[in-house]
């Protein structure tokens, strides 16, 4: 059975424009929370031996040290970990003796970064993304230079770009929710999740779009609008088996794992499952969207 995935396609379009205009809107109000390895400062984890106390009794302890915002977050069973805008050798050895009235803990780690490392860091972070999303721009747009039909090479890439744009910015909106809710930071870690989810989104689309190509060459006697509709039904098992093998592991990690590693997993989840939705409801669509639109234009000249 042929499911027609065009019918719906102004449909599907429609919602993917109002989740990204409510994810940059969340951003706006919300402005993402990037944690010290961009912004500079320390990060103190430690392990109880007995029963963890709450948040809010360990911030009771520390707030007569005079320091600036401190982060306080459960991990694990019995793990705290403690984010600070700031904290000196001696500080850090004063908040340790603090916490020792709370209970008998173990010091797992604690790091420190300037804020001149930070802000370097936050550049070539930037950077690398925009570099990232040009390369696959410009890699699709050559990958796909001798495609036969009515688009041209360079709507193939340009139909990617936003559609990788759509699988960053709704991941990034989601923790800037639960950044202003649940003081979820932007780390390391969820930026390589991002880029990965890139990737991963190209790597789906290529499949589409490669299939879209040999079935331009096979059957030239169906429009574009019928070819592209085919590719998507030809190639959605493959899609949706491929995403749902990487999602179970990623949820076994998500709901078993500690802090540093539930958050990298719950940006894939996010990212390939928006991506996964891209790849069948808007990479094609949009380009049969834009050759429609051209079209219209062409007759009313």
């Amino acid at each position: 059975m042929t499911i027609d995935f065009l019918k719906y396609k102004n449909f599907f379009l429609a919602v993917s424009l109002i989740l990204v205009i409510s994810c940059v809107a969340l951003m706006f109000f919300w402005p993402l929370k990037p944690s010290i390895e961009f912004t500079g400062g320390a990060v103190l984890e430690i392990e109880y031996q007995d029963n963890r106390p709450g948040v809010e009794e360990i911030q009771e302890k520390i707030k007569d040290l005079g320091l600036e915002e401190v982060i306080v977050q459960q991990t694990g069973d019995k793990g705290i970990i403690l984010r600070m805008q700031s904290a000196s050798e001696d500080a850090h050895q004063k908040i340790t003796e603090k916490l020792q009235e709370t209970g008998a803990f173990e010091e797992q780690s604690f790091e420190a970064i300037g804020p001149v490392v930070g802000k370097e860091l936050s550049q070539k972070t930037v950077l690398l993304i925009i570099v990232s999303l040009a390369a696959m721009l410009l890699y699709i747009a050559f990958a796909f230079r001798n495609v036969p039909g009515p688009v041209n090479s360079w709507i193939y890439g340009l139909a990617s770009f936003l559609m990788l744009g759509h699988d960053v910015i709704i991941p990034l909106g989601v923790f800037a929710a639960l950044g202003n809710f649940y003081g979820v930071q932007i780390t390391i870690p969820i930026i390589t999740a991002l880029l990965t989810v890139v990737g991963y989104a190209i790597n789906n689309v290529i499949v589409v779009y490669d299939r879209t190509r040999e079935n331009l060459v096979k059957s030239r006697n169906l429009s574009f609008g019928e070819v592209a509709n085919l590719s998507i039904n030809q190639t959605l098992s493959r899609q949706i088996n491929t995403s749902l093998a990487v999602l179970f592991p990623l949820f076994a990690i998500y709901f078993m794992s500690g802090a540093a590693l539930k958050y990298f997993s719950l940006a894939l989840i996010i990212g390939i499952v928006t991506g996964t939705y891209s790849s069948i409801f808007l990479a094609t669509p949009m380009l049969v969207a834009w050759l429609n639109f051209r079209n219209r234009k062409a007759k009313k000249r």
